[in-house]
């Protein structure tokens, strides 16, 4: 039980990086995917450091939700209520823990407790959580995101590099895909 509370979530997109990259990542993704912690855990710290933090690319997050989907949407609500700057600090978080979040789900209260905690290490009130995760246009929101990703997005995590899908989620595939898209001449 929580007492609904006014709610300013963040519906931009997520960017992580300089806006104003010449390269795009899209990056399709679910907190609740082991594929896609394995990335976050193993991959993204060197793309991060090799591309995004020298302003050579950004990376877009778009969540594709994943088993169990009521727990990938919480998440994802709870991302964008703690806001644009703690968005991927939550996304961290969420994937940190998805572990214990995963073993929690299939028990209801343990679960509210965990996300309601999660939430907290990002500003967030208990009331606050359960608004956003049972917010109606938040919901709506990151659904019409999922489904306007192209019909190439069969899978999380799956990539897009300028407009053109990367068939593999390593350092080496994405580094190929970038460095191209850097190469080509602009339009």
């Amino acid at each position: 039980p929580y007492t609904t509370v006014p709610i300013l979530p963040f519906l931009g997109e997520a960017v992580m990086g300089q806006a104003a990259a010449p390269v795009e990542v899209i990056e399709y993704a679910s907190t609740t995917c082991g594929h896609c912690k394995a990335f976050h855990d193993g991959v993204l710290p060197d793309l991060k450091t090799k591309y995004i933090d020298t302003g050579k690319a950004k990376l877009v997050y778009r969540v594709m939700p994943t088993p169990p989907p009521a727990l990938a949407m919480a998440g994802a609500a709870i991302a964008r209520c703690a806001g644009e700057a703690k968005y991927f600090a939550v996304i961290d978080d969420l994937f940190k823990s998805q572990d214990n979040l995963l073993s929690a789900a299939r028990q209801p209260r343990r679960l509210q407790r965990r996300l309601i905690e999660l939430g907290g290490r990002h500003g967030l009130s208990a009331d606050e959580v359960g608004t956003c995760i049972d917010d109606d246009a938040l919901h709506k929101h990151s659904m019409d995101v999922a489904r306007s990703a192209p019909s190439s997005i069969t899978s999380t995590p799956s990539f897009i590099v300028n407009g053109k899908d990367v068939d593999e989620n390593t350092l080496e595939a994405l580094s190929a895909a970038i460095d191209a898209a850097s190469a080509a001449p602009a339009n």
